[in-house]
């Protein structure tokens, strides 16, 4: 569909990436393909990203709840290279969703007495 390489067509593409934003519940590695895809199909229409430009925008594009994890993420990093960040982001997400598994599997125990 966006084969050719038309400015409306770029246009749209690059609306479509910087207006990503990904939704609370969405899976990450869903969100993550997605993002992937428009930066390839913008790759085809020789629009050229650095990683860290790629890094950054993928971090924005992360709900409000990531906001503590890409704030400590960019902090702690002397240069953002987007495959780290990408992996760290997958890391932490099936950390969390561990964490919660965990949580919910819990019971309260309560002592009569």
């Amino acid at each position: 569909m966006f084969e050719l390489r038309s400015l409306s067509n770029k246009l749209f593409l690059k609306n479509e990436l910087y207006s990503l934003k990904m939704e609370e519940g969405i899976k990450m590695i869903e969100h993550v393909s997605t993002f992937n895809r428009y930066i390839a199909n913008l790759q085809r229409l020789d629009e050229v990203y650095k990683s860290e430009d790629k890094a950054v925008m993928l971090l924005t594009s992360l709900p409000l709840s990531y906001k503590h994890f890409c704030t400590t993420l960019m902090l702690s990093k002397r240069t953002l290279k987007y495959e780290e960040v990408m992996q760290d982001i997958l890391t932490h997400h099936q950390m969390v969703q561990h964490f919660e598994e965990s949580y919910q599997s819990e019971g309260f125990v309560a002592k009569t007495g």
